[in-house]
């Protein structure tokens, strides 16, 4: 008895095509990914209301980092953040906030968790309220030595990154770099909004300068005036392109 043998040919578009949705399905099989899914969706219907969302970090009973005479990180943030918001309004943009007291943002989330990840969540879903969305910080390190500013935005986007290097070029006239290039960072969850967004640490708690630094008001406001004129000249070139 003869055997027939029948001949199958497969395309190598069909095995690319094949082998990308394996791996669209493994990525979201992922927990984190499948989180990031389920936000995304949520956002859809967000309606955008602002030029720019600034997300003062930490608040209520998340101090963030502190410093030396039990300095709060919370508090030097959101007083930046307002400062940044008169400075903003001034130069005519339409400023949002995740939060503009000593809160946390847990009650903007849309699905249950610690309330570490509900206080995330919020201002992953307040920051889509804005065309653009900045996030700000203070550092610790065990290393009292390291000091100065850090931008990170989000790992291979083109976008992001012209946005960092505007606002940093503008960090560096008032305050010492951490490190003078932005920060590509691929696992922060702000950072992967579906708009321009960065994170700013503005310096360390930890460090004796960076803390008497940030303690002043007077620095305080002319690092609001420095990361706003960033904001500004991103945000008028990324209109101009969204235009064209």
């Amino acid at each position: 008895m003869s055997r027939k043998f029948y001949w199958i040919t497969i395309s190598k578009d069909y095995l690319i095509g094949f082998g990308l949705l394996l791996l669209v399905i493994y990525i979201l099989s992922l927990p984190s990914s499948y989180h990031l899914a389920e936000l995304s969706m949520a956002v859809m219907s967000t309606p955008v209301k602002y030029d720019i969302v600034i997300d003062p970090g930490h608040g209520g009973i998340d101090s963030g980092g502190i410093g030396a005479g039990s300095v709060y990180e919370k508090d030097l943030v959101l007083d930046i953040a307002l400062r940044m918001q008169r400075c903003l309004e001034t130069a005519g943009l339409k400023v949002g906030l995740t939060r503009d007291s000593d809160t946390d943002v847990t009650h903007l989330a849309t699905k249950a968790g610690t309330r570490h990840q509900r206080d995330l969540d919020g201002r992953f879903m307040a920051v889509h309220e804005g065309v653009l969305g900045i996030s700000i910080h203070a550092n610790i390190a065990k290393n009292a030595r390291e000091q100065g500013a850090l931008v990170f935005y989000l790992r291979d986007s083109y976008i992001d990154k012209q946005y960092a290097e505007l606002v940093l070029k503008q960090i560096e006239k008032v305050q010492v770099l951490n490190y003078k290039h932005p920060v590509p960072r691929s696992n922060l969850l702000l950072l992967k909004a579906k708009l321009p967004v960065l994170l700013i640490e503005v310096g360390f708690l930890s460090n004796p300068e960076d803390l008497a630094k940030l303690t002043n008001s007077q620095f305080r406001q002319t690092l609001a005036e420095a990361l706003s004129r960033g904001i500004v000249s991103f945000y008028n070139v990324y209109r101009s392109e969204r235009t064209e």
